[in-house]
């Protein structure tokens, strides 16, 4: 299965290494099964573990972060984004996480992000195929 996990599952799984997002994110990768990301996705997680409200959180240092977002890299599969391809959502800073999810053909979009639960983005992700559930949802089904 060809998953994409949004930033904040990711960034959830740096933070907090024992949390369902960091257990998910390490079944993905165990099973037969294919973490989808882009570069514009690797930006958005080392952009938003290098705020200073969050390093306080997680206590990580740089090294840390370029670890974690070098390891994502070579786990994952990183596809190049067809930016021209249609991403109806609500929110413009998610179109990227939905082209990511389109471009790759990927069957789950994983994200606890309301905008990809409601229109327009709720209509058009099952007309083209692709699931989006949360991050307890897709753990139980894998």
């Amino acid at each position: 299965m060809r998953i994409v996990l949004d930033s904040s599952i990711l960034v959830r799984a740096f933070v907090t290494s024992n949390g369902l997002a960091h257990e998910l994110l390490l079944a993905i990768l165990a099973g037969d099964h294919s973490v989808i990301l882009s570069d514009e996705m690797l930006f958005e997680v080392a952009r938003v573990l290098r705020y200073p409200r969050p390093m306080v959180v997680h206590g990580q240092c740089e090294e840390a972060i370029y670890n974690f977002t070098g390891w994502l890299r070579a786990s994952a599969e990183v596809i190049v984004l067809n930016r021209l391809e249609a991403a109806p959502i609500r929110d413009q800073n998610d179109i990227f996480v939905l082209q990511t999810a389109l471009s790759a053909e990927a069957a789950v979009l994983c994200t606890s992000d309301r905008d990809f639960f409601e229109p327009p983005a709720s209509i058009f992700l099952p007309r083209v195929g692709i699931a989006v559930l949360k991050d307890d949802q897709l753990m139980h089904i894998l």
